[in-house]
């Protein structure tokens, strides 16, 4: 028990006296006040005993009480504040913190079949538990809420977590991502911030996981997806994140894999009032190695204010941080490729692996440098304009601006036909070889800005058997990357080496075998002279939203409760655009070293592996001298490409009926719902509807041979039908059941649906034209779920879950590729494409959580926990694309992600070590791998990208003084890579590897 046991007696002629009958006509009138105080004056009037925790109730604050029975006014006071009462012998009434709510009470049953429950031993002492929304809460009066699959604020700064996807990664089912194909517009150059970025839920990517702030959801900026970048927000004081895979009516709509809350504190939550400081300064160990910034600082605050009488509320928050970061690359040159030995034909050998068979023809080391600058703030107001009626209205606001420099120093010997040759073997195969090279310094910025701003005003009624809530919310978000720069330093001549490529593993990364001369020549890239005298391109996604909400909850008869609801949304997006060439940004023959661009160097890039420095270019310079170059002529195909502008309509509306049985209902205020059986079935439906126009690039737009180039119309239109079943039975204190059967759909994203509205020229110069499919399916999942979880003796906790997904019309993450491409027609050098649906995909996973504080085992042991998250996934999937295998896995859908952790706390200390242990996934499938051998693009299920098996230990401890904690933290304790693809599972002939080292961490935070 956390804090003493408190017995509020009632005044001595009570006790004296008959107990006060249930249902007595006395009027209890109480102002709003302490809770503690509260009770204290509840006893005294109605002469009742009431037990409690004081730790229960520390901090709380009643609301204002009037009530005709003692019953009505103590169910107000525990209600408001998350407890449950239980009548014990003699008339004395107990309070503890619910377990669950009553079906009577609470807004809709929950459903967490495979949920890891929070355990006490792990959960900070003083956590500020999360709650499902912020107009949930504004019905709940604040109350607090039991909820599996959640981090508290005080939970989340106990690890050196970064952003919200890397805290979401402690949780089961989750994986955090550096970089995605749906949303990365830099690929692997964003996975060299070594930050995660992205989440995949339950073996499925960020479009199949729907993700909202305080209970509204986030924008899709992201330019070729519906998923959301969820290391935009820093992770701000008062901040609680809570994940929901078993979904209901209320819930199901568009998301299959599941979905994401992200809150901020209740107005009348009880620990919102009071001022909440934090300082952050930290180190990034990379960025030292190498000479450069390595701070990183931060500050955050926040402030919660009621009025005295309790009707007036208000809380706001803000952060601001700095960091910088640095991180080697190792990558190769797209197209530079080839089969090693071949067939006459140009197939890989019979009998070989073609991945492994694979000659690389590019090595290119990389480093790159940069900074993250990001703000948050929050402001939420509460008014109780009655007993029944809570106002709340909030707006949020946060931007993230990171600056990346990019510096390479390559050798490519494949970037043409001519670099390679083939030789003729005994047994009638060809051997591919590359016999010449080039060495290129080549530099780019990879810059990216993103904005979200997001706003509410939200009512709740209460009336007891009838609750209803209405919200109207506006909501923008803007995803940019502005000024993406590039210039390059080589020519034919004098950078050409004196041989090919040929290379050689060196700790996992391929190392150039080079000649004395042509190893100095790789050394000195100052001598290297102009080639590309720069581009620059801009690239915007916008979404900006207007919408609301309802929803009415009745309890009719005692033991059931319906819910119906409703939603209306119109979402503006669209997509622009920008690219320039540059002729004469730099006079013809200007060295690298001559430039005025270089201002300094980082080296050695990796030790022992790439032992040579690389100069560093001013990205602000090369701007400048940009500016006062010429742009190249520019078509209307250049100033259009891939622009869309769409508007997207969504309604929804859904009905839910639930039968409590047992527990509660049965035994008034009984046990916290000991033998309670729950029963809910739910039917939504979905409409929406997608229109709006999308520029076709490819003859300047002016239609020709039965294409209309230019500008073109789009409308789609999805409706389904999405029943819901769930089951939850808890014999017990014990124990608990969960099953559900629900359905879901995603919808394709706009990009996919206008099909790029692209032209390319491939490999064979045929030019493809990607053509808009407005008959593009939406995904529609149906969904199991069964799960077990046992609650033992101090804190030790079991549960076990199993979960199975089936997929129709399957939609993988392909970027800025299309879905699935299909040709239409094919005349001269042209052919036509568009998007196309998959085939099916199943899903079937086991999440099992473990938490055992070891004063079970020895008690001096007594002050430690350990904790474990195990999550084994297996995926199947039928694409339908005849240049794979019939049956793949999932995308970011690993076997198995092993989470385990080791908490300590004895009061004034504490101390953790987390460590993630995640297996090998499928990041890209092998379709189209370009190759610029003279040969048909490499395809072949063999061929596709896996991001290898990960590893990442964080450690942590911290001292408590009072609402006082200064935390020392260490990320990547172990310098694990931090992301590791390879064409193919298990070769590792074509890598790409990033470093991203270690950060150090120092916190301090204080509540008065």
């Amino acid at each position: 028990m956390l804090g003493a046991a408190c017995l509020v007696p009632a005044p001595v002629p009570a006790m004296a006296a008959t107990a006060q009958p249930v249902g007595a006509p006395t009027r209890i009138v109480l102002p709003a006040m302490p809770l503690g105080q509260a009770l204290l004056a509840l006893a005294r009037q109605a002469g009742r005993n009431i037990l409690f925790a004081a730790a229960d109730v520390a901090g709380a604050q009643a609301p204002p009480v009037r009530a005709a029975t003692f019953d009505q006014a103590l169910s107000i006071l525990a209600r408001s504040n998350g407890l449950v009462a239980t009548r014990l012998a003699g008339g004395a009434v107990r309070l503890a913190p619910r377990r669950r709510q009553p079906a009577s009470l609470r807004a809709a049953p929950r459903r967490h079949a495979v949920a890891a429950l929070p355990v006490p031993m792990i959960e900070d002492r003083t956590a500020i538990v999360v709650e499902a929304s912020l107009a949930a809460r504004a019905w709940r009066d604040g109350a607090a809420e039991d909820t599996p699959d959640a981090l508290a604020s005080a939970q989340i700064r106990r690890l050196p977590d970064r952003t919200i996807a890397e805290a979401l990664g402690r949780l089961p089912g989750i994986v955090t991502l550096a970089t995605s194909l749906e949303g990365a517009m830099g690929r692997v150059d964003h996975a060299g911030r070594a930050t995660g970025d992205f989440v995949a839920m339950r073996g499925l990517p960020g479009a199949y996981v729907e993700t909202r702030i305080d209970g509204i959801e986030i924008p899709q900026s992201l330019p070729y997806s519906r998923g959301t970048q969820l290391g935009l927000m820093a992770l701000a004081p008062d901040l609680g994140l809570q994940v929901h895979r078993v979904l209901d009516a209320r819930l199901a709509g568009e998301a299959i894999a599941g979905t994401l809350d992200i809150d901020h504190l209740a107005p009348f939550a009880p620990r919102a009032q009071g001022l909440r400081l934090g300082l952050t300064a930290g180190a990034d160990d990379q960025a030292w190695r190498f000479g450069q910034n390595a701070g990183t600082w931060g500050a955050n605050a926040g402030f919660g204010w009621q009025s005295p009488d309790g009707r007036l509320a208000l809380v706001a928050s803000a952060a601001l941080s700095r960091r910088h970061f640095a991180s080697v690359e190792q990558t190769y040159q797209s197209g530079n490729l080839a089969y090693a030995l071949t067939d006459a034909q140009g197939n890989s050998a019979p009998g070989l692996d073609p991945a492994a068979n694979l000659l690389l023809a590019s090595v290119n080391a990389q480093v790159t440098r940069g900074t993250a600058h990001e703000e948050t703030a929050f402001l939420s107001l509460g008014w109780r304009a009655s007993d029944r009626l809570t106002l709340t209205a909030s707006a949020m606001w946060a931007s993230r601006a990171i600056a990346q420099d990019v510096y390479q120093v390559s050798v490519q010997g494949g970037r043409a036909a001519g670099f390679f040759a083939q030789t003729a073997t005994a047994d009638g195969l060809l051997r591919t070889q590359s016999v010449r090279a080039d060495a290129h310094y080549w530099f780019e910025t990879n810059p990216e800005r993103d904005r979200l701003g997001m706003a509410q005003a939200a009512l709740a009624w209460d009336a007891g058997a009838t609750k209803a809530q209405a919200r109207v919310f506006a909501a923008l978000g803007r995803t940019d990357r502005p000024d993406h720069i590039e210039i390059s330093f080589w020519d034919a001549d004098t950078t050409r080496l004196s041989g090919g490529v040929n290379v050689a593993d060196v700790r996992g990364f391929p190392v150039l075998k080079l000649a004395p001369a042509d190893a100095a020549l790789v050394a000195n890239p100052l001598a290297f002279p102009v080639h590309n005298q720069g581009e620059r391109e801009s690239e915007t996604s916008q979404d900006h939203r207007l919408g609301g909400d309802w929803r009415v909850q009745a309890s009719p008869a005692p033991g059931w409760q319906a819910e119906i609801g409703g939603l209306a949304l119109r979402s503006w997006r669209s997509r622009e655009t920008a690219h320039f060439l540059y002729a004469d940004t730099l006079p013809a023959g200007t060295t690298l070293g001559n430039s005025g661009l270089v201002d300094g160097q980082i080296g050695p890039v990796l030790r022992g592996v790439y032992d040579y420095a690389i100069p560093t270019i001013a990205d602000a310079a090369l701007l400048r001298a940009i500016g006062r170059a010429s742009v190249q002529p520019r078509t209307i195909d250049d100033s259009n490409a891939n622009a869309y502008a769409l508007h997207e309509d969504r309604l929804a509306a859904y009905a839910m009926v639930t039968r409590h049985l047992g527990g509660d209902d049965d035994a008034g205020e009984g046990d916290a719902g000991e033998g309670a059986l729950d029963l809910s079935l739910g039917l939504r439906g979905e409409w929406s509807g997608v229109s709006g126009r999308y520029w076709l690039a490819g003859n300047d737009g002016v239609p020709a041979d039965g294409v209309a180039y230019g500008w073109n119309h789009l409308s789609a239109h999805y409706a389904a039908l999405l029943p819901s079943a769930t089951l939850h039975w808890r014999p017990d204190r014990q124990w608990t059941f969960d099953a559900a059967l629900w359905t879901s759909l995603t919808r394709p994203s706009p990009y996919q649906l206008t099909g790029g509205g692209s032209a390319t020229r491939d490999s064979q110069g045929v030019t493809e034209i990607q053509l808009s499919n407005p008959d593009l399916k939406s995904v529609r999942g149906t969904n199991a779920d069964l799960g077990v979880a046992w609650q033992g003796p101090g804190g030790l906790h079991l549960a076990l879950g199993g979960f199975a997904k089936h997929l129709a019309r399957y939609l993988n993450d392909t970027g800025n590729d299309l879905n699935n491409p299909a040709s239409v027609m094919e005349y001269r050098a042209i052919r036509l494409i568009r998007p196309e649906n998959g085939g099916t995909a199943t899903i079937l996973g086991l999440e099992a959580s473990m938490a055992v504080p070891l004063d079970l085992v020895a008690g001096v042991l007594r002050h430690l926990a350990v904790a474990a998250d195990l999550t084994l996934l297996h995926s199947a999937v039928h694409l339908n694309n005849p240049a794979l295998d019939r049956v793949e896995r999932t995308q970011y859908a690993p076997a198995s992600n092993l989470l385990l952790r080791l908490h300590y706390d004895d009061g004034r200390w504490s101390a953790d070590a987390a460590c993630r242990l995640t297996g090998a996934y499928i990041q890209e499938y092998g379709i189209d791998v370009p190759t610029f051998a003279g040969t048909a693009p490499l395809s072949g299920s063999a061929l596709d990208t896996w991001v290898r098996p990960s590893r990442q230990v964080d450690l942590a401890m911290a001292r408590h003084w009072g609402r006082q904690t200064l935390r020392l933290a260490l990320r990547n304790a172990l310098d694990d890579t931090a992301y590791r693809a390879t064409i193919g599972r298990y070769s590792d002939a074509v890598p790409q590897t990033i470093l991203g080292g270690r950060q150090l961490l120092l916190t301090w935070s204080a509540g008065f």
